[in-house]
Protein backbone atom coordinates (compact mmCIF):
# COMPACT_ATOMS: atom_id res chain seq x y z
CA UNK A 1 0.00 0.00 0.00
CA UNK A 2 1.26 3.46 -0.88
CA UNK A 3 0.84 5.11 2.27
CA UNK A 4 1.59 8.67 1.04
CA UNK A 5 -1.36 8.55 -1.68
CA UNK A 6 -4.26 10.23 -0.05
CA UNK A 7 -7.59 8.58 0.71
CA UNK A 8 -9.61 11.76 1.08
CA UNK A 9 -8.61 14.51 -0.53
CA UNK A 10 -11.01 17.28 1.00
CA UNK A 11 -9.16 16.45 4.39
CA UNK A 12 -5.77 15.68 2.98
CA UNK A 13 -5.90 12.03 4.95
CA UNK A 14 -3.25 9.63 3.61
CA UNK A 15 -3.75 6.36 3.23
CA UNK A 16 -1.25 6.16 6.35
CA UNK A 17 -3.03 8.15 8.48
CA UNK A 18 -5.81 5.52 8.12
CA UNK A 19 -3.57 2.76 8.59
CA UNK A 20 -2.26 4.26 11.55
CA UNK A 21 -5.11 4.96 13.35
CA UNK A 22 -6.74 1.31 12.45
CA UNK A 23 -3.99 0.09 14.13
CA UNK A 24 -4.10 1.79 16.83
CA UNK A 25 -7.63 0.81 17.49
CA UNK A 26 -9.85 2.86 15.70
CA UNK A 27 -11.75 -0.23 13.80
CA UNK A 28 -15.21 1.08 12.47
CA UNK A 29 -15.91 4.17 9.56
CA UNK A 30 -17.16 6.58 12.54
CA UNK A 31 -13.80 5.98 15.00
CA UNK A 32 -11.35 6.56 11.68
CA UNK A 33 -13.42 9.43 11.09
CA UNK A 34 -13.00 10.78 14.45
CA UNK A 35 -9.24 10.34 14.42
CA UNK A 36 -8.54 11.21 11.09
CA UNK A 37 -10.94 14.31 10.19
CA UNK A 38 -11.31 12.02 7.09
CA UNK A 39 -14.50 11.84 5.72
CA UNK A 40 -16.04 15.24 6.93
CA UNK A 41 -15.74 17.34 3.97
CA UNK A 42 -17.72 15.98 1.32
CA UNK A 43 -17.94 12.72 2.01
CA UNK A 44 -17.89 10.97 -0.81
CA UNK A 45 -14.87 8.99 -0.06
CA UNK A 46 -16.87 7.35 3.14
CA UNK A 47 -17.93 3.87 1.11
CA UNK A 48 -14.24 3.53 0.11
CA UNK A 49 -13.17 4.34 3.55
CA UNK A 50 -14.85 1.64 5.04
CA UNK A 51 -13.34 -0.75 2.01
CA UNK A 52 -9.83 0.12 3.25
CA UNK A 53 -10.59 -0.06 7.27
CA UNK A 54 -11.51 -3.55 6.41
CA UNK A 55 -8.66 -4.59 4.34
CA UNK A 56 -6.61 -2.85 6.70
CA UNK A 57 -8.12 -5.46 9.23
CA UNK A 58 -7.79 -8.33 7.20
CA UNK A 59 -4.19 -7.74 6.75
CA UNK A 60 -3.63 -7.17 10.41
CA UNK A 61 -5.72 -10.76 11.00
CA UNK A 62 -8.27 -9.43 12.21
CA UNK A 63 -12.15 -10.38 11.29
CA UNK A 64 -13.86 -7.47 8.93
Amino acid sequence: MNRNKEACHCKNVTYGMIEDAVQNGADTLQQVMDVTGAGKGCGKCKEFLEYLIRDIKEEQGDRP
